[in-house]
């Protein structure tokens, strides 16, 4: 069997290019960029065991200076990629513990902002 490979966060940038660099190393990817509990068990129990999770998501509150954010704005973007991340990790570290193995990845470049207009 296919070692499996999550990218959560699978967008035209990192996420994607993620997911087809380990594609291309044999593994199965699965890209997605929004989903919830039941069906991530549903995809694991189908596919296999999780070997490698890229959490790739972004603070998703559009392409703004400082200026221009807001605090609610900034909370609303830092609240849902720390809580999906602990989500994630919840769900699958246990599992790869349990197996003796697995991969959780965080990468991001909203963080950064480098490359972003303005």
């Amino acid at each position: 069997m296919k070692p499996l490979c999550l990218v959560i966060g699978a967008g035209a940038g990192i996420g994607g290019t993620v997911g087809k660099r380990f594609a291309r190393a044999g593994y199965h990817a699965v890209l997605c960029r929004r989903s919830n509990a039941e069906g991530l068990e549903a995809l694991v129990g189908d596919i296999g065991p999780i070997e490698v999770v890229v959490f790739n998501l972004g603070a998703q509150v559009g392409n703004r200076s400082l200026a221009e954010t807001s605090l609610k704005t900034f909370e609303l973007g830092w609240r849902m990629a720390t809580l999906g991340l602990f989500r994630t990790a919840s769900a699958v570290c246990p599992l790869m513990v349990e197996r003796g193995k697995g991969t959780l990845l965080v990468t991001s470049a909203t963080a950064a902002m480098r490359g972003n207009a303005g």
